[in-house]
């Protein structure tokens, strides 16, 4: 039985999944990996041509994992940096 539902959340990505983001990863994936992103920014130009893309995992309330993961692909994309930072 395959569950959908928009009310299901990403979780925050573990140390030792993060350590495995490459340079050059797919969009397709990451998303293969960690599933989809809690929350996704776009920066385009004027007539809408995607710049880049940055997709954020945020841990849950009651996660001991308290790390955001910060993702950003490039126009084609490919991913160009990863971030992660504490939730205070």
């Amino acid at each position: 039985i395959v569950v959908c539902s928009s009310s299901l959340r990403a979780d925050s990505i573990e140390m030792r999944d993060y350590i495995t983001l490459r340079t050059g990863m797919t969009e397709a994936e990451v998303l293969y990996k960690f599933g989809p992103s809690d929350h996704e920014t776009i920066r385009s130009d004027r007539l809408d041509f995607i710049l880049s893309k940055t997709w954020f995992y945020i841990p849950v309330r009651s996660s001991t994992d308290k790390w955001i993961t910060e993702i950003k692909f490039d126009s084609n994309g490919r991913l160009i940096k990863r971030d992660r930072y504490r939730v205070k």
